[in-house]
């Protein structure tokens, strides 16, 4: 393509290109597609490992979908990168550790990054409604604190954690993550629980965190 060509002439070289997917628009036809348009990295749309959530959730995919799409993203020379989402309806904190468990573990998914975005309520959407009648509730901050630093703690040493939360300006967050900075916290919280955080970034040179 015009694009490809242009950074391959250009002084200023593109040292990779990631694509935001989900798993149903990840199948064989696309990877063939973003292998030609030079892509090194795939961020999928994960959220949950749950087969109910998914459902309840509207993803218009299965869990299934999820796991094919990683073996092919692998199998095709992609790093997988997931987005995933703690607090999701019909998730408490014993099902929100489990999955996180089962995420890591299972050979089925084990991506090579993470997204962590906690669940965010925002005006106009239908689970602000839930949110209105009470149908749903957000995790209390110290309670998301201490879930995020036991995902953290689960995180095997070959995934990066790219990020720990949604950058969505607080004022149009109705319930949810109350702190800007989320994963400074859960790393403190870490440290009084005496975890460790194992991640790739966190075990970088020059992050604080090694010394």
């Amino acid at each position: 393509t015009e694009a490809v060509k242009y950074s391959e002439c250009s002084k200023t070289k593109c040292i990779g290109i990631t694509i935001e997917t989900r798993p149903d628009y990840c199948l064989k036809a696309h990877l063939s597609d973003m292998l030609t348009y030079g892509c090194t990295r795939l961020e999928i749309g994960v959220q949950s490992v749950y087969e109910d959530v998914a459902r309840d959730t509207n993803r218009g995919h299965t869990v299934r979908a999820v796991t094919e799409s990683f073996r092919m993203s692998k199998d095709s020379g992609f790093k997988v990168v997931s987005h995933m989402m703690p607090n999701l309806p019909n998730v408490d904190l014993e099902r929100d550790i489990a999955q996180f468990k089962e995420f890591f573990e299972n050979p089925e998914f084990r991506p090579d990054g993470l997204k962590l975005y906690p669940t965010l309520v925002i005006r106009g959407t239908g689970l602000y409604e839930l949110w209105r009648t009470n149908r749903y509730a957000s995790y209390s901050p110290s309670v998301l604190i201490d879930l995020v630093a036991r995902i953290l703690a689960l995180v095997p040493p070959w995934t990066r954690v790219y990020r720990v939360q949604r950058d969505i300006p607080m004022p149009l967050v109705t319930s949810g993550v109350e702190h800007g900075n989320l994963r400074e916290h859960a790393l403190a919280r870490m440290r009084d629980l005496n975890l460790e955080c194992r991640d790739v970034r966190t075990r970088e040179v020059g992050i604080q965190e090694i010394h």
